[in-house]
């Protein structure tokens, strides 16, 4: 199977997740949150430490320091925007929303579907540094929407990705690794990262109305978002092959892929855990998610042939 079939095989099934999610929510008014809880502090984690333990010391010593800064450094377009927009969007759901990538629901799929499992190691070390940011200053600026700024930092403080991180890079410092035996349920954990992180989004999709999708106003903000994406993780990439020299060829493809990667379905997470903004995180979130599919396989269509292998 090509490039493409491999990618639209992995992803096309997580689509109809959203569908279906969309399709019953009204019914399932709980599904939302429960899910959301199963991902934030059980199969996330799981993943994470499964992947940081696979990964190379290389690898974790640029990928994630390169991508936090990447994201923090998308707060910057986000509050010009959100200057511009007044009062049509909440400026802070935009900053998390600009910071955060797919890479876990998303991303995983598309680089096992370019590269094997080695591709899963690497990109889950971009979702590293995406997600000590976004699970961080993103969970604070969405739980600020609705909370007091200490009462936002105390519930941040309690997502439980940052002491994963640690204690995995810790672990792997230590020789740790995992045993062959859990690798089973990994796998099918894995699997549950996107089936679930795709139908919280159809879930929440069955609250909102025509009013909701604004249409001109998600193009804008969609479209910013992407040229800075492209512009600061295409600059950062630059600035490591000229200066550190650490990644191989492939390291830099699979992370250059993630500027073109959806919103994360984190912020509908987030949003359905604190009860804030649940409606325009998942319409952001599934159009960001649809553009992205066209523009992932046009991008792998025309240049897979010069993709490395190695």
């Amino acid at each position: 199977m090509s490039a493409i079939g491999n990618i639209a095989a992995a992803l096309l099934p997580l689509y109809g997740v959203i569908l279906i999610g969309w399709a019953v929510g009204g019914r399932l008014p709980w599904a939302a949150k429960l899910f959301s809880t199963i991902l934030v502090f059980g199969l996330i984690p799981l993943l994470v430490i499964d992947k940081v333990l696979a990964a190379e010391t290389r690898q974790l010593m640029v990928i994630p320091p390169l991508m936090f800064a990447v994201a923090a450094l998308m707060s910057i377009p986000a509050h010009r925007l959100a200057q511009r927009l007044g009062n049509d969007f909440d400026p802070k759901l935009l900053s998390a929303s600009f910071s955060f990538f797919n890479v876990a629901f998303f991303g995983v799929p598309v680089s096992q579907a370019l590269f094997g499992e080695v591709g899963a190691s690497t990109v889950i070390c971009a979702y590293i540094g995406s997600a000590l940011y976004g699970d961080t200053i993103g969970y604070f600026l969405i739980a600020r929407t609705k909370e007091g700024a200490r009462k936002a930092a105390t519930k941040a403080l309690r997502v439980p990705i940052v002491y994963v991180v640690i204690g995995a890079i810790i672990a792997k410092l230590a020789g740790v690794t995992m045993p062959e035996a859990v690798k089973p349920v990994l796998s099918i954990a894995g699997t549950l990262v996107s089936v679930l992180g795709m139908a919280v989004i159809g879930l929440n999709l069955a609250e909102t109305g025509r009013d909701d999708w604004r249409p001109k106003l998600m193009t804008r903000i969609l479209a910013v978002r992407q040229a800075s994406g492209l512009i600061l993780l295409g600059t950062a990439l630059a600035l490591e092959a000229a200066l550190v020299g650490i990644l191989t060829p492939r390291d830099r493809v699979i992370v250059g892929l993630v500027a073109l990667f959806p919103i994360a379905s984190n912020v509908t997470l987030f949003a359905t855990l604190l009860d804030t903004n649940r409606k325009a995180a998942a319409v952001l979130v599934a159009l960001s998610s649809a553009v992205s599919l066209v523009l992932v396989l046009l991008v792998v269509g025309l240049f897979h042939s010069a993709m490395p292998t190695g």
